[in-house]
C-alpha cells in the first residue's frame, strides 16, 4: 500500500510533499488529485509483518504472501489526503492541483488483503484521517527538535493498545 509516516522524506511522494511544501510556507501541488490509494501509516505494515512472522515461525501453515493495506473506506482520493494533512497541519496551508508530465500513474489502486484478515485475524488500527495526523505529529516534534524517540514510542504504544495485546 501506499505507506505514511514521520521520517519520509523521499521525492515524489504526496505527504514528503506536503511536508516541505508547508516548511516553505509555499501552497501544496498536487497531480493526480483524484487518484485513490489505499494510504496507510507505516505501523500498520510494521506490525503486520511481525505478525505474519510470529505466526510462520510457530506453525508453516502460515507461510505465502500477503497483502498488507488499509480498510475500503480508506481508499481515499489524493486530494483527501491532502485536505487531511492541510486540516492537522494548520496555518493556512492550501494545495492547488497542477498535472506535471511525470510518469503515468494509475487512477485507482488497492489492495485485496482478505487473506492476512481471515487467516491471521489481522485489522488496521488506525484510519486515515489518524494516520495523517500521527504523522503531522511526528514532524512538527522533528521540527521543533523535540524527543523524537519519546515521540515514536508514544505513538506505537497508542497503536500497540488498539492491537488488543496482539
Amino acid at each position: 500500500g501506499n505507506v505514511i509516516g514521520g521520517g519520509d522524506f523521499a521525492a515524489d511522494r504526496i505527504i514528503p510533499d506536503c511536508v516541505r511544501a508547508a516548511i516553505a510556507g509555499e501552497t501544496i501541488i498536487v497531480r493526480n488529485p483524484f487518484s485513490i490509494r489505499p494510504y496507510q501509516h507505516v505501523l500498520e505494515p510494521i506490525f503486520a509483518y511481525l505478525q505474519i512472522a510470529k505466526e510462520q515461525y510457530k506453525d508453516i501453515s502460515y507461510s505465502g504472501n500477503y497483502n498488507v493495506g488499509p480498510n475500503d473506506d480508506d481508499c481515499i482520493r489524493t486530494g483527501e489526503l491532502v485536505d487531511c494533512f492541510v486540516q492537522e497541519w494548520g496555518h493556512g496551508l492550501r494545495w492547488v492541483s497542477l498535472s506535471s508530465n511525470g510518469p503515468h500513474e494509475a487512477n485507482y489502486l488497492k489492495l485485496d488483503c482478505s487473506l492476512i484478515k481471515s487467516k491471521l485475524r489481522w485489522h488496521p488500527c488506525w484510519n486515515i484521517r489518524t494516520a495523517v495526523k500521527k504523522t503531522v505529529e511526528w514532524v512538527k516534534c522533528w521540527l521543533e527538535e523535540d524527543n523524537l524517540n519519546a515521540c515514536m514510542d508514544e505513538q506505537i504504544k497508542e497503536y500497540m493498545s488498539l492491537m488488543g495485546g496482539k
